[in-house]
């Protein structure tokens, strides 16, 4: 999975987009959580972008509406600047 992380951070076309990750099925008692998962990724040393790793469970729906929220605010934040084609950019 780093190989193929690493393949999409390399590609120019995606240079600017943020990168967000799901760690879910943390309702599983064998889930690792968020923290290992972003350092077994080396998500630290992303430095050319925005990054974030939530811990969810789409069976209970926790950390779903954190996401959301983080979904909706970055599409605030980077359309019209960073995406200028974006369609939320004339909004």
């Amino acid at each position: 999975m780093i190989q193929e992380l690493t393949e999409l951070l390399e590609e120019e076309k995606l240079s600017c987009v943020p990168v967000l990750i799901f760690a879910n099925k943390q309702d599983l008692l064998t889930a690792a959580p968020a923290s290992e998962i972003a350092e077994g990724l080396n998500l630290h040393t992303i430095r050319d972008r925005v990054w974030q790793i939530q811990s969810c469970s789409a069976l209970t729906g926790e950390g779903i509406q954190d996401m959301s929220q983080c979904c909706e605010d970055w599409s605030v934040l980077f359309c019209g600047h960073i995406f200028p084609h974006c369609h939320m950019a004339s909004k």
